[in-house]
């Protein structure tokens, strides 16, 4: 063995050790003697990657690829380096390459899998993941990573085979517990997602959202302080932790559904919803509809032509006083209203076949209401003719900088009328505030941007992160941004929730920064904004 690779070798034991500045002494000693080594060159890259110098690391492996690009390694290396920083379209490639190499290699498939799915190609995903576990039936990660694809595509029970048969061949696998416990929850099998979601916490305490799980089917066994109790806990161990103190506060907010009172009172937006189903609905149409509430878009499906209109919601009082005005209008014989989730509907049982036409009042003050996404995706996946007309087609959201003095007192609740209030504020909704930019006092200091467009013809990803960067119009201070939608019913039927109508009951939504940020006019403000299962959000 030459000197080289007996340095080489040396480094790789260090590595392994987690003797890192040993491994990179003795990688170096490598390249000294010989600079244009390519498998030193590699090694030295994984060694900066795991110091956290990724900038370094990346240029190490494109120097690796540079002298030997025939090694699939070395491409895989520096595909998950760009994955870990979301560059995904560069990672798929350097994956492809891995496995144009190494058409066996198991690894290299499901790498490229994910890079595709982060992406959105969920299709492409599959079929990489199908073949990564065809490579090696024993590849746990592989199962899981194909459970996660399927799920996302609306294919429930794939994907809990998937999840069950990665847990078997790994019964330590927290990825696969967490996944089957959370796919269990979200299908309301409570007693089996809550053991599995305690098993993830007691292999690692850290994990957040097992315990926000758990809270979540205590919450559905109606133990709602054991829920609080849990996260109450978990946020004393992780106060940093945004997604922890989110789910304790959701739980101590009390919702009432008194919104649906103004929202059948919302002209433009009966109106919008009226207008596309006459444009959508034909003679004999099936027509589905989610989330019913008092029924009255049904009714309107009904009386714009559909020969029959299944419409589901799962809250038992509604159901009942929703059956009753369909009566009472004499709809009975036209409009079926279904105490179910939509994930629950079975074809031939509850509608004897896929809709024509699909409407859904999903919607919230700040567009994305929580499981939105994964919900018309199901249905889209297990409803719906492939040609079906969809209601909202898509969303807009646009944003602004905003100064809002009045509001920002109790966003969070501070000091009011001289007296420190702050202890009130666990009570507060986490998140986003509504504001009627029509009637509330506000600045606003910035021109209007868009921020997210939302095609609800095409699965989407669960979460997504970008940076946006908004010009300051006004100086002032920016508490936050206000948002705000434009749902695209079809394509010649809007509504804009910016509207200044009294009753608009949606309004506009704003999102409290943590701390004020002084803006002068002309300067440029650079905004994080993101969006999960649960809503949309805007940091500094």
């Amino acid at each position: 063995m030459s000197f080289v690779q007996d340095c080489v070798s040396i480094s790789r034991q260090h590595l392994m050790a987690g003797y890192l500045a040993e491994a990179e002494m003795s990688c170096r000693t490598a390249l000294q003697a010989e600079p244009e080594h390519s498998e030193a060159t590699h090694l030295l890259g994984i060694i900066a990657l795991r110091a956290n110098r990724a900038a370094e690391a990346n240029e190490l492996f494109a120097k690796a690829i540079e002298l030997d690009e025939s090694r699939a390694e070395y491409h895989n290396s520096r595909g998950v380096l760009l994955y870990g920083c979301r560059r995904f379209a560069e990672a798929e490639h350097e994956f492809a390459r891995a496995v144009a190499l190494e058409e066996t290699n198991a690894v290299s498939h499901n790498n490229l899998g994910n890079a595709l799915r982060a992406q959105g190609k969920l299709m492409e995903a599959e079929r990489c993941f199908r073949q990564a576990v065809v490579l090696r039936p024993n590849y746990a990660e592989g199962h899981n990573n194909l459970g996660n694809t399927l799920r996302e595509q609306g294919s429930l029970s794939e994907a809990e085979f998937c999840f069950r048969h990665s847990l078997a061949l790994a019964p330590r696998n927290l990825d696969a517990a967490y996944n089957l416990a959370a796919l269990l929850l979200y299908t309301d099998r409570l007693d089996e997602a809550g053991r599995l979601f305690a098993n993830v916490l007691a292999g690692d305490p850290s994990r957040a959202e097992a315990a926000i799980g758990l809270a979540q089917v205590f919450q559905g066994q109606n133990r709602i302080e054991d829920a609080v109790a849990l996260l109450t806990g978990v946020h004393n161990r992780m106060p940093d932790n945004a997604a922890v103190l989110f789910a304790l506060q959701l739980l101590r907010s009390t919702q009432i559904p008194a919104w649906h009172i103004p929202m059948i009172n919302d002209h433009e937006r009966n109106d919008a919803y009226e207008a596309a189903l006459l444009n959508a609905v034909k003679p004999g149409d099936k027509v589905l509809e989610i989330g019913t509430g008092s029924a009255l878009v049904a009714m309107m499906a009904a009386r714009a032509g559909a020969h029959h209109v299944y419409t589901c919601e799962m809250h038992k009082p509604l159901v009942e006083v929703a059956r009753e005005t369909v009566a009472l209008n004499g709809y009975a014989d036209r409009v079926t209203v279904i105490g179910k989730k939509s994930t629950d509907l079975v074809l031939g049982q509850d509608m004897p076949e896929k809709a024509d036409v699909f409407v859904s009042e999903l919607i919230n003050v700040g567009m994305l209401a929580p499981d939105m996404l994964t919900i018309l995706q199901h249905a889209r996946q297990n409803l719906l003719k492939p040609d079906a007309k969809i209601i909202p087609a898509a969303a807009t959201v646009h944003c602004a900088l905003i100064q809002a003095d009045d509001l920002r007192r109790i966003s969070p609740v501070r000091t009011i009328s001289g007296f420190d209030m702050s202890k009130f504020d666990q009570f507060r909704t986490p998140g986003y505030a509504t504001i009627d930019l029509a009637a509330d006092p506000h600045r606003m200091l910035s021109e209007p941007e868009k921020a997210w467009f939302f095609d609800f013809y095409k699965n989407m990803p669960d979460s997504d992160a970008k940076v946006l960067t908004v010009t300051a119009s006004e100086t002032g201070i920016a508490h936050g941004v206000a948002f705000w939608f434009d749902l695209h019913m079809d394509e010649s039927v809007d509504y804009h929730s910016k509207s200044a109508t009294r009753t608009n009951h949606w309004k506009q939504a704003v999102y409290f920064f943590n701390h004020d940020l002084p803006v002068v006019k002309g300067q440029p403000v650079m905004i994080g904004t993101g969006y999960d299962r649960t809503q949309i959000h805007f940091y500094i």
